[in-house]
């Protein structure tokens, strides 16, 4: 009898921790499928939020709804221009005063009219944000013995082509063609304001966010067409700009321009600007100075204007 109960006594410790073992395994594998089957009915992750929104021109609403100028570094103030364009259906007419002072030479725009509108063609199913421009100056030039003259300056036409976008890098780029020409009749050549001929300006622009400032930099090549006696020269600059308040921005530009051999029509130019955000319009002041110049005369740049933006309202019926 005691040899019976040995007997069941040691096939019960052999046995019962095997059944454990194996019903450990079952619930283990049933768990496991379980698991799987949950991770495979998650939802898909939405992708992260932009890192840097699109700046509208202006003033804009921030991510906290908070109404900020555009500290972009752009034109104007500045000669350098950022790769943004008005919304589609916005027209931004920019007004500005200006002069370029030298020893020899007094150039002053007293009226610049930059006028712009903003289209969004369509290519290959996509929009395309592109800006149509169109200035022209009423201009002076004066200098020693020289008289004041005055009248319609060089005009240019142009379209900006903002073709990348990427507000997760904060990078943006636009093409800008432009060609500008002496207004017929206006007599500008013989006066002094405006090159003969016309001047084929293609431009690549290009801007990237950074944590506490804005970069653009700018590169492009000057053709002049109907005009032998001058060269083609290239331009390049870079400019920074912070928001210093909520509606105050400071900007500033290195730009230098010369023929592609760097023995002609040099010019390395600073400039400083300020925007300001004045209800729903900007006012901004520019002052510079040249660095280089082949004339050998020291110039400065001073310029004082205003930017309107005008949305036309949607008409609900």
């Amino acid at each position: 009898m005691r040899h019976l109960i040995r007997t069941v006594g040691f096939l019960a410790i052999v046995i019962l921790p095997a059944i454990g073992v194996s019903a450990q395994t079952e619930v283990g594998g049933k768990d496991g499928q379980s698991q799987a089957q949950t991770v495979t009915q998650r939802p898909v992750k939405r992708p992260p939020a932009p890192l840097f929104r699109k700046h509208h021109r202006g003033t804009y609403l921030d991510a906290q709804g908070v109404e900020v100028v555009d500290a972009t570094p752009q034109s104007p103030p500045l000669e350098t221009d950022d790769p943004g364009v008005p919304d589609k259906g916005e027209y931004e007419i920019n007004f500005t005063t200006q002069a370029d002072l030298s020893r020899d030479v007094q150039h002053i725009d007293l009226l610049f009219v930059d006028a712009n509108y903003g289209v969004a063609p369509k290519f290959a199913g996509h929009e395309l944000p592109t800006q149509v421009k169109f200035e022209f100056p009423v201009a002076a030039v004066t200098g020693k013995g020289s008289p004041f003259v005055a009248g319609i300056g060089g005009a240019k036409v142009g379209l900006k082509f903002n073709f990348y976008n990427n507000e997760h890098k904060g990078v943006s780029l636009a093409f800008y063609p432009q060609i500008e020409f002496a207004v017929a009749g206006s007599g500008s050549v013989k006066k002094g304001l405006a090159e003969p001929g016309q001047t084929l300006i293609l431009p690549l622009l290009a801007s990237k966010e950074l944590k506490y400032l804005t970069l653009v930099a700018n590169g492009a090549v000057n053709a002049p067409i109907h005009d032998s006696e001058r060269d083609t020269t290239g331009t390049f600059g870079v400019g920074f700009g912070r928001a210093m308040r909520r509606k105050l921005a400071a900007m500033v530009e290195v730009r230098a321009e010369s023929t592609f051999d760097l023995k002609r029509d040099r010019l390395v130019m600073l400039k400083g600007g300020l925007i300001r955000g004045v209800g729903h319009h900007i006012v901004y002041a520019s002052v510079g100075r040249s660095l280089f110049s082949d004339d050998g005369f020291a110039h400065t740049y001073v310029g004082l204007g205003m930017k309107v933006l005008v949305t036309p309202s949607t008409h609900v019926p």
